[in-house]
């Protein structure tokens, strides 16, 4: 199967970013059921830098998901305003 040469190089991270890129929005949410991979797919998205920012129950009978949120690129300065440092 071809996963598994491919663990551990980047590639997945390279599509993420690439996949994102010319997004015109500054940050980027998702939601993942914590259990996923025993933890790992979650680990993962943190590694990429996302970080936690709620859990929510989307349905009574779902599972609780983890949402995550991660800047794209750096915010822009408001019209008139000077960058944050």
């Amino acid at each position: 199967m071809l996963r598994a040469p491919c663990r551990g190089t980047g590639i997945a991270l390279r599509i993420h970013d690439e996949l994102l890129a010319h997004r015109p929005e500054e940050q980027v949410s998702l939601l993942v059921n914590p259990q996923a991979g025993h933890g790992k797919v979650k680990a993962l998205y943190e590694s990429w830098g996302y970080e936690t920012i709620s859990e929510q129950q989307p349905s009574a009978d779902g599972p609780v998901l983890t949402a995550k949120l991660r800047a794209i690129r750096a915010a822009a300065p408001a019209p008139g305003g000077t960058p944050a440092e």
